[in-house]
């Protein structure tokens, strides 16, 4: 599959790929109580640290992509979508406070799994921990369906993986 823009509009919000300028919003995420619970954030990312983050994340532009979601008023989170590399697509996300309640994260992920699926992918995932109700109401709304639960990998919490496919 090919590489997302760097660049996609939504119904009021650019989201733009990450550069090494972004590293303020990796570490205003991480200092968001609830985004390192629900997430694979680290809480309290150091300045060293947040632009560590985003470095890596810019070098692996070949497999992911992650996206600063800009409003008129600035940043309010990231969305970001993996499984460049030939796997099933996988979009996930995380906002700040002010970005939340206003449909920017449902506008973001039907974003990146539209250009998922119109560039190649049969089905497109968005994975969340079992009891992130906000979360999953935004896969709900972005047209995703629970297809599948089990136990992550990485830390053995409960998931669910929610899929959309090509219609």
């Amino acid at each position: 599959m090919q590489t997302p823009p760097d660049e996609i509009a939504t119904a009021g919000e650019v989201m733009q790929a990450y550069v090494p300028a972004d590293w303020p919003v990796e570490q205003a995420l991480s200092r968001v109580a609830d985004v390192p619970r629900w997430t694979f954030y680290p809480p309290d990312l150091s300045e060293p640290a947040a632009r560590e983050r985003v470095a890596r994340t810019i070098a692996r532009a070949g497999l992911a992509v992650r996206y600063v979601i800009r409003t008129a008023q600035g940043p309010v989170g990231m969305v970001g979508i993996s499984g460049l590399d030939g796997s099933t697509p996988d979009v996930f996300y995380a906002l700040l406070p002010g970005g939340r309640g206003r449909g920017v994260a449902t506008r973001a992920v039907v974003a990146l799994a539209d250009w998922a699926l119109d560039h190649g992918a049969e089905e497109v995932h968005v994975t969340t921990l079992v009891g992130n109700d906000a979360s999953e109401a935004v896969a709900r709304r972005a047209g995703f369906a629970v297809t599948e639960e089990r136990l992550d990998e990485r830390d053995g919490a409960p998931i669910r993986i929610w899929s959309r496919l090509r219609a």
